[in-house]
């Protein structure tokens, strides 16, 4: 007779199997190559510059994010070679790189902008290129690029020591033992063709000479260390990027603004903003008598940053109400008062900047305002655009590339020559 309970048991009591292990791919291994290799020009070109003031901080930061995008188009070259999204924020950021190069000492405001630009820039490059992202989904593209920043960099590190153990007790493979003499012949190709090139253009050797002094001693564990970080962090990224599990964040397609929430909370907001353009037809664009003792240019001069500060808040509120919202009749009325309003105001900006660059010149802030003040411009277009006549229009995603290629725009324009050709033009 068969004894029930006892199969039960003696089943309960059999191990089972350990999972196989996992096989890390070529790609993987050779990742920590690049990794290596980024680490160190990071170190070389990035923390030496940093220290020191032999080497131009911005024109080293360019080389080396120029190398890090060689190195990403290398190996996600199937995610990107039809993405033409990510081929457009590409070519903006190379023109930013190379600026620091034609311009080198050019606009020091711009070029300190930029510096912190780029790998913004990249890392929304990189979040695209990582995720199933289209132009719709902009809240999902700004939570992604917060991670990349906060989590990718070491989610993946259970990655790189996998494939440092795969590669030391794989050496056997014939495709790594091919890698590695690559690695070598490189190497020593290398230490041959750079003497030549340093004694060909003394320019050059003054450059690679000052990235190579002094490493001894302290100096060298740091650099060591700085190189090891950043190679660990590089890898954990670059490795999320093509094998983590990237998963696309959206907003549930169930959350919304009541109707009555956002009809108080917009006409609340537009009662003081109608006032305030009344008070610039009046006083600004009329030409009306000012309060005792207030000439216009300081009338222009007080309020201009707070001014476009809100028609910026504006145009941010205008893309959440509409993307939360219902459609309602009301709040597109709503909305559409919010975004003539808005323009009332960024036109009354533009004249308040006029009247104190007429008064006092051209300077870099007066140029970038100015500037800022056209691409909020563009920006309420496109927002009455969408709401009036092309509801599947990606307005934040467009107006984010816009500002990318408006900056780059401003960068090329040379700011500190056209500062000096306006002021020469209308006050000499």
């Amino acid at each position: 007779m068969s004894n029930p309970s006892g199969d039960f048991f003696e089943t309960e009591l059999k191990e089972t199997p350990p999972p196989p292990p996992k096989v890390w791919s070529l790609k993987e291994k050779l990742l920590l190559l690049a990794a290596l290799t980024i680490g160190v020009l990071f170190d070389r070109l990035v923390i030496n510059s940093w220290f020191s003031s032999d080497i131009h901080i911005a024109m080293a930061a360019a080389a080396f994010w120029l190398f890090y995008l060689v190195v990403f188009y290398t190996f996600f070259w199937k995610h990107l070679k039809y993405d033409y999204i990510a081929w457009f924020v590409a070519g903006c950021t190379v023109a930013l790189l190379l600026w620091n190069f034609i311009f080198c000492f050019g606009n020091f405001q711009f070029r300190s902008i930029t510096f912190y630009v780029i790998p913004a820039v990249l890392m929304a490059h990189a979040q695209w290129s990582a995720h199933s992202f289209t132009l719709k989904t902009s809240e999902g593209m700004a939570l992604a690029w917060l991670s990349g920043w906060a989590i990718k960099p070491f989610t993946g590190l259970h990655a790189l020591a996998g494939a440092i153990s795969s590669l030391l007790s794989n050496t056997n493979k014939p495709a790594l033992k091919r890698a590695l003499i690559g690695i070598i012949i490189a190497l020593l190709m290398v230490a041959f063709i750079l003497p030549l090139l340093m004694s060909a253009d003394q320019v050059f050797d003054y450059y690679v000479s000052r990235m190579f002094r002094d490493i001894s001693g302290f100096t060298f564990v740091f650099h060591s260390l700085v190189v090891i970080t950043a190679a660990a962090f590089f890898y954990s990224f670059l490795w999320n990027i093509e094998f983590g599990e990237n998963k696309t964040y959206r907003i549930p397609e169930g959350w919304s603004l009541d109707i009555i929430i956002s009809a108080i909370a917009l006409g609340s907001i537009l009662l003081p903003y109608l006032l305030f353009c009344l008070i610039q037809f009046t006083y600004l664009f009329a030409g009306a008598g000012l309060p005792a003792n207030m000439t216009y240019a300081e009338y222009a001069r007080e309020g201009f940053a707070q001014t476009v500060t809100v028609c910026a808040v504006n145009l941010l509120m205008f893309c959440v109400f509409l993307r939360l919202g219902r459609g309602h009749k009301l709040l597109k009325a709503l909305l559409l008062g919010l975004l003539a309003l808005t323009g009332i105001m960024l036109a009354s900006g533009a004249v308040r900047l006029n009247l104190y660059i007429a008064a006092y010149g051209m300077t870099w802030l007066r140029l970038l305002s100015a500037w800022f003040i056209v691409y909020l411009a563009a920006v309420i277009m496109l927002c009455a655009v969408r709401l009036l006549f092309k509801k599947e229009l990606p307005v934040v995603a467009l107006s984010a590339l816009l500002l990318l290629i408006w900056y780059v725009a401003l960068g090329y324009l040379n700011p500190d020559n056209f500062i000096d050709w306006f002021n020469m033009q209308n006050f000499i």
